[in-house]
């Protein structure tokens, strides 16, 4: 098995599933009340873990939930992984920059801990939750403070709130010399959990943002987030991916940290067909064959989130057993695939082929 092994590049740890916000379609179902989390003791585990079996991690991504809540603990995690020799990133909606000045003490506190990227998310349901001049203060003092600023805008038919408002924005002006540099706005294909969200999508006629939403999906006919992380929520649950769907499809778990060694968890996934076939060739693919196997009409899927279209294949158990029967006539060509993809990837990251050896 070590010959189909991608070591992973980054440790994410979904450090809680408290939110300031209750954004009606979140993935995570994070609100105010849930009181999950990771302590730092665990966090400290995990960190030390994960680069002592794996040298290739050079990132730590700490989301949520919303991660701030964390406090100073916050602070101590980043540290301690700059300590080890990593890049940070937090991901964040940006609750806490409440004014400029507060904002700016806030990020100079984990610029000074080692941070070097912080991520906002935001769009029509964060805005409900988290005022938009918040996330203004907030870019604005990560910029001062020369940190990777990336605000990802939630997008859809339903959007009212664009990209182009924020990098329009006058108190922003100064900083488009960034634009692509050190400053990333972009609009994030944005994915309905309620019934209700999606039969608005369904029926709405107003078609403004479509080509925005094909383009994104373009650029993500296969499944890229597989096999580059150790993924760890707050209930130790070892993840394959920090896919949008986590919650709603157990097929993307892969067992207990606190079971299981992570070396031992991240690996079993390699001697899971599906999961090349998901990474070499992403499920649209997969669906139109599971469909077509079926003798059933395709879905039409050029406006759907990529995470929405692993779900639409897992949801119905009917698809899977299509898969089992039918994967032979496809394997030979996807593991072609797998192992150009794979060759790749060593070479762009510089990667050991014999790390896990």
């Amino acid at each position: 098995m070590d010959e189909l092994i991608i070591p992973p590049t980054q440790l994410t740890l979904v450090v809680t599933n408290k939110c300031t916000a209750a954004c009606q379609n979140c993935c995570f179902q994070c609100n105010p009340q849930n009181k999950d989390r990771l302590t730092l003791t665990e966090m400290k585990q995990y960190i030390t873990q994960s680069v002592e079996a794996y040298s290739s991690i050079k990132l730590l991504i700490i989301s949520g939930g919303e991660c701030f809540t964390l406090g100073k603990d916050l602070d101590r995690v980043i540290k301690f992984a700059t300590d080890k020799g990593l890049s940070t990133r937090v991901v964040t909606n940006g609750y806490w920059a409440k004014s400029p000045e507060k904002a700016y003490q806030r990020v100079k506190s984990l610029v000074e801990a080692g941070l070097t990227e912080i991520n906002f998310s935001t769009g029509d349901e964060h805005l409900i939750w988290v005022p938009y001049d918040n996330i203004v203060y907030a870019v604005t003092s990560s910029l001062e403070l020369d940190l990777t600023t990336v605000v990802n805008v939630e997008v859809s038919k339903l959007s009212h709130f664009t990209p182009n408002q924020l990098k329009t924005d006058s108190r922003l002006e100064k900083y488009q010399h960034l634009l692509g540099k050190k400053l990333f706005i972009f609009g994030g294909l944005w994915m309905p959990f309620l019934k209700s969200t999606e039969t608005q999508l369904n029926t709405l006629e107003n078609e403004k943002r479509d080509t925005l939403s094909i383009t994104i999906q373009k650029k993500e006919n296969r499944c890229s987030s597989l096999f580059n992380t150790i993924s760890i929520d707050p209930n130790h649950q070892v993840n394959v991916c920090c896919g949008l769907t986590i919650q709603y499809n157990s097929y993307l778990r892969l067992g207990s940290a606190q079971k299981y060694p992570l070396k031992y968890l991240y690996e079993y996934q390699f001697q899971d067909f599906l999961k090349i076939w998901l990474f070499a060739e992403g499920p649209r693919k997969i669906l139109n064959f599971c469909r077509n196997k079926r003798e059933m009409p395709p879905i039409d899927t050029s406006k759907w989130h990529l995470c929405q279209i692993c779900l639409e294949i897992f949801r119905d158990e009917q698809n899977i057993l299509t898969l089992r029967q039918n994967y032979s006539e496809i394997f030979s060509n996807v593991m072609l695939r797998y192992s150009l993809l794979r060759e790749k990837y060593f070479k762009n990251y510089k990667l050991k082929s014999n790390e896990n050896e």
